[in-house]
């Protein structure tokens, strides 16, 4: 790996030659493989998983195996996700302590989303936003096959959530970043490095905190976290953030043998949390969390001022059997879909309809087809899918990538006309119809593989165990 002049001179200057040396040589080896489990879907550990000290339900793999081809990551099981990303649930699970409304608001792809449903209370709520286009798409994927039903995704810009007058008790400043911290697993990273890139970078980022900041209530937590090393967005971000905004640095609680390393610039001397390769095992990563000053108030997840808004059409009344404890629910019609929204979601949607550019909210149940309706896929995939109310069909191996695939799949001799939960592993994965003579695949034509590759069964990845 060859590093520019520029980025070492000025790391080696901020690290001091031990601490460098340190890094190159993590550099210079594989990075470690790790994922963290859906606690509300997967009840089993992996096999030979070793733990990530700082997140329950994170384990590093021994090796790295071909995630495509694993049904269980796409019902939702669990995420890849590098190690050092997942010191969020230790943030939040130390500061966050009772029902909180939340903005991950440069979410995508969801890693970091779905770490903070691992983390969060009862009864709190999260709106994860990506401002791109196509990556808020695969963000509501992500989100979707997660399956909890207390999240709404938007495509909105920063600058429109300051406009919108929303506050949220927690807000997370994943912000982009220069990516010195993805070196070793991306060599684009390198070649779009530059040191003008991070000043444009570290620019950009005050900007987007400063909007964020209008949305945070008074005493509440900013997590703001990049992939990056050097001070610039790092440090001297964090002493803007104090110095302009008044936020106030909160420590957490680690363990020494993590190898995690403080601040580095003089201009910060309270906790911040630096993941180094080579010192750590994980990417590159720099977070720190920051309270608003002011005295909390209790978290009201209805709009701060009166909408004007029309009647939603009533959903039809057959989509409340689909879903467990429907009475938690409010059901309406979204265009052509039904959608259920958890009580404490429906006034926020009601708000950001207002504002922002939604893109899913609670569960998409189905859409009617003239006096039909047809099951979503994200409906398998949600913890709020009473299962009961569809026959099942458990596929084997061959069949759920098939399935995957969008591929035609032969249902078992017996299996009742109609909608027919597909099943690998006891694990929902989707959706057909029963014709009788045949079945119709409904998974999403988006999401499916496209690779050509056919795995055979010697091949299947054996990250968690089937039931």
């Amino acid at each position: 790996m060859t590093l520019p002049h520029s980025f070492t001179e000025y790391t080696r200057c901020l690290m001091g030659e031990e601490l460098y040396q340190r890094l190159a040589d993590g550099l210079a080896c594989e990075p470690p493989v790790s994922i963290r489990l859906n606690a509300a879907k997967c009840h089993g550990v992996p096999a030979g998983g070793e733990a990530v000290a700082w997140c329950p339900g994170g384990y590093y793999l021994a090796e790295r195996p071909r995630f495509t081809f694993d049904p269980l990551l796409h019902a939702g099981w669990y995420y890849v996700q590098e190690a050092s990303s997942m010191f969020l649930h230790r943030v939040l699970s130390q500061h966050v302590t009772s029902a909180s409304l939340v903005l991950d608001l440069c979410a995508a792809p969801g890693g970091k989303s779905t770490a903070v449903l691992g983390a969060l209370p009862a009864g709190s709520v999260l709106v994860s936003n990506e401002p791109v286009r196509q990556r808020a798409n695969i963000l509501a994927e992500n989100m979707a096959k997660w399956g909890r039903p207390e999240v709404m995704v938007t495509n909105s810009l920063p600058e429109d959530y300051a406009r919108s007058g929303m506050a949220f008790d927690v807000i997370l400043c994943d912000v982009p970043c220069s990516g010195e911290g993805m070196f070793r697993k991306d060599e684009a990273a390198i070649c779009e490095w530059s040191p003008q890139n991070v000043e444009q970078c570290a620019a950009l980022q005050r900007r987007i905190v400063g909007e964020a900041w209008q949305c945070l209530r008074p005493g509440g937590l900013m997590v703001y976290s990049t992939c990056t090393f050097n001070a610039h967005e790092n440090e001297e971000n964090i002493a803007w953030a104090c110095a302009e905004l008044g936020a106030e640095l909160l420590p957490v609680d680690t363990d020494r043998q993590w190898g995690i390393t403080g601040s580095l610039a003089d201009c910060v001397q309270g906790p911040v949390f630096r993941f180094i390769p080579g010192v750590t095992r994980g990417e590159g990563l720099f977070m720190a969390a920051l309270r608003k000053p002011g005295d909390a108030v209790a978290a009201t997840h209805g709009p701060r001022r009166k909408l004007r808004q029309k009647a939603a059409p009533k959903a039809d009344p057959r989509a409340r059997e689909w879903i467990e404890q429907p009475d938690d629910y409010d059901f309406a019609v979204r265009g052509s879909d039904i959608i259920a929204t958890p009580h404490r979601l429906t006034p926020l949607l009601a708000e950001a309809d207002a504002a922002l550019r939604v893109v899913s909210a609670g569960v998409t149940v189905g859409s009617m087809k003239g006096r039909d309706i047809t099951p979503a896929h994200g409906l398998a995939l949600s913890t709020a899918l009473r299962r009961e109310a569809f026959p099942r069909a458990e596929l084997t191996y061959q069949q759920a990538v098939s399935y995957l695939r969008r591929e035609p799949v032969a249902l078992p001799e017996g299996t009742p006309r109609g909608f027919v939960l597909a099943n690998y592993g006891g694990a929902p994965i989707g959706f057909e119809k029963n014709l009788g003579t045949r079945a119709n695949n409904l998974y999403p034509q988006e999401w499916r593989i496209k690779s050509t590759h056919t795995p055979g069964d010697d091949e299947r990845p054996r990250v968690i165990a089937a039931e």
